[in-house]
């Protein structure tokens, strides 16, 4: 399985976004990465607006299948803007009942920003499916090559929320790892490096 990830929209649209709803004149322009830091660490609702195409080839039809499944992640207004290889007989020329649960296919979806960070918290978790894990580890990677800030605030659960695991008796165990510790000392310089805003 691999994932490439392209931009749909630019940074402009989501100045011009925040803009507006202070009462100034868009000026379609790229903002500065502090400017990038402060809307995503706040998730202001102009984040909405920056959307990603997401392709994933080769991904297994029943994560793909648990992936869509995000009412806050692949929607978009009323346009569900998933696509999902077809498994019909008259266009694979396989018996559709005979297709394992785990045959390959591709998976395109567009992603807001927010959907990334919030869709994150629970399929970067521990207790996510190891395939579906790595199959939105492999895009927060892509991710990050095009968007590195928006990358470092896609995080499971427990760091998102400072080190409280919600899954309380079913935690994972990442809570008390090193690991846990550096990553959420990390998140927390990152995010209150912008609280003063």
């Amino acid at each position: 399985m691999h994932v490439t990830v392209k931009r749909r929209t630019d940074w402009a649209l989501v100045v011009d976004d925040a803009r507006l709803t202070v009462g100034k004149e868009g000026n379609a322009r790229e903002p500065s990465i502090d400017f990038k830091r402060r809307i995503l660490v706040a998730e202001h609702s102009p984040i909405r607006n920056l959307l990603f195409e997401v392709t994933w080839h080769d991904i297994l039809y029943w994560t793909a299948n648990q992936l869509r499944t995000h009412h806050l992640g692949f929607h978009s207004g009323e346009d569900d803007l998933v696509f999902i290889k077809t498994s019909r007989s008259d266009r694979t020329q396989q018996e559709r009942d005979n297709l394992p649960q785990n045959a390959p296919v591709n998976m395109r979806a567009v992603i807001n920003a927010h959907s990334l960070i919030n869709v994150s918290r629970v399929r970067l978790c521990g207790l996510a499916s190891p395939e579906t894990r790595e199959a939105w580890e492999l895009l927060i990677n892509e991710l990050g090559i095009i968007e590195p800030i928006l990358m470092q605030l896609c995080q499971p659960n427990c760091v998102y929320r400072g080190g409280l695991c919600p899954e309380g008796p079913n935690c994972c165990g990442y809570s008390h790892t090193a690991d846990f510790k550096d990553t959420l000392a990390g998140y927390r310089v990152f995010v209150g490096e912008h609280h003063d805003f």
